[in-house]
Parts: C-alpha cells; sequence; structure tokens
C-alpha cells in the first residue's frame, strides 16, 4: 500500500487574492481598458496590489485557459487577440451550445422571467430605434446571459461554456465594431430576438431552437 502523504501545502494560495486578479484583469479585457496585445506585468501587478506574484500567475494562468490572455515560454503574458477565423469557430460552437440551452431552459421560463424578458427585449429595441448600437449591443449579451441563468440546476458545465465563448467573442473589438456600423445587421439581430419572444411566448420550443441556433449565424 502506498502510504506517501498527499502535500496540500501547494495549494495554500489565498484564493480570494487570486479570484480578486482574475476577475479585475477579465473586466479590464472586456472593456476594452487592456487591448489585444498589451503586455500583462506580472511583477507590476503583484508591486501594485502589495501580494506575491503567485496569485497573480495563478490568475493568468486561468485567463490564459479561458482564452482572454497568451503566456509564452519566456514568461511574456500578452491580451489574446481573436483571429477572423477564431471569431468564426467561437460562432460555430455556441450556436450548437445555445440550441441545446433553449431546449434545457425552455419549460424553466415562467411568467415572471417572461416578462422581464420582454422587458428588456423593449429596452433592447429603443437603443435600436435611437441608434444607440452600443447599448444595445449590451443588453443583447445580457438578455443571454438571462436565459442562461436557467441553466444553473440544468447544466451548470453548458453553462459556463456559453460564458466562455461569448467573453472570446466580445473581445473581438474590430470585427464587432464593424457590425455595429451596418444597419442590415442590426436589424437582423433585434428581428431574431423579437421571434425568439415571440417563441417563448407561444410556448413553441422547435421555433425557438431553431431562432437562436439560425441567430448565431456569423453575419460578416
Amino acid at each position: 500500500m502506498n502510504n506517501k502523504k498527499f502535500n496540500i501545502s501547494r495549494f495554500a494560495i489565498p484564493k480570494t487574492l487570486s479570484q480578486l486578479v482574475y476577475e479585475n484583469l477579465k473586466e479590464s479585457i472586456l472593456n476594452k481598458e487592456l487591448e489585444p496585445n498589451q503586455r500583462i506585468n506580472e511583477k507590476e501587478i503583484a508591486e501594485k496590489l502589495q501580494i506575491s506574484r503567485t496569485p497573480v500567475r495563478e490568475a493568468l494562468m486561468r485567463l490564459a485557459t479561458e482564452g482572454f490572455v497568451e503566456i509564452f515560454s519566456h514568461r511574456e503574458c500578452l491580451v489574446k487577440e481573436i483571429s477572423y477565423k477564431e471569431l468564426k469557430e467561437r460562432f460555430q460552437v455556441i450556436r450548437v451550445l445555445d440550441r441545446l440551452a433553449a431546449s434545457l431552459i425552455f419549460d424553466q421560463i415562467n411568467s415572471q422571467g417572461l416578462t422581464k424578458l420582454e422587458k428588456m427585449t423593449k429596452k433592447m429595441e429603443r437603443y435600436y430605434n435611437m441608434r444607440e448600437f452600443k447599448q444595445f449591443l449590451d443588453i443583447n449579451y445580457i438578455i443571454h446571459g438571462k436565459l442562461w441563468d436557467y441553466l444553473t440546476e440544468k447544466n451548470n458545465f453548458l453553462q459556463k461554456e456559453l460564458h466562455v465563448c461569448i467573453n472570446q467573442i466580445k473581445m473581438c473589438i474590430h470585427p464587432l465594431k464593424n457590425a455595429l456600423e451596418d444597419p442590415e445587421i442590426i436589424k437582423k439581430s433585434m428581428n431574431a430576438h423579437k421571434e425568439i419572444m415571440g417563441a417563448i411566448k407561444k410556448k413553441n420550443k422547435a421555433k425557438l431552437e431553431t431562432i437562436i441556433f439560425e441567430h448565431w449565424i456569423l453575419p460578416f
């Protein structure tokens, strides 16, 4: 019998610090405060927060795993730039995952949830009519997130993977900027969200799955 003791001491990293660094860096990347190919200085972050470099390194490793940064052999860390090919691949994946999500959550959406989704969709339409396309895109993401909230009890792994996909899509600055400047793309997205609400209200599960699957076709 192997009596070798498990060394737990190497896991004694203050996870709250690592989580704090992770969340702040992730938010900075998604808010475009840290731009693609910008260098992230591990030492500088540690000194600024007055913490050791270990939780910073752990946070960067987690961000690398989720595709937000790239860590090179010489310890350089850069914000990842998502290429058009990678964006296309993510759209191919998210449309399949989101159709599965729609199938799983369909019966979970109650009247209260439906009312909230309707209010957000109407708010989205107001931004569309006002041509406030940045806010339009933001609430678009929020609506999808609210739908995925119903996965918490159904399939937590699927929920996490959807959020990873959408966050990586958000990193594609230039393609998304071009999309927001195309009124036909915005119109198509608005109509799709109206159809999503219509399918939910009419209890048409098959229609909802089809709309969501087609909604994620890369428009450019």
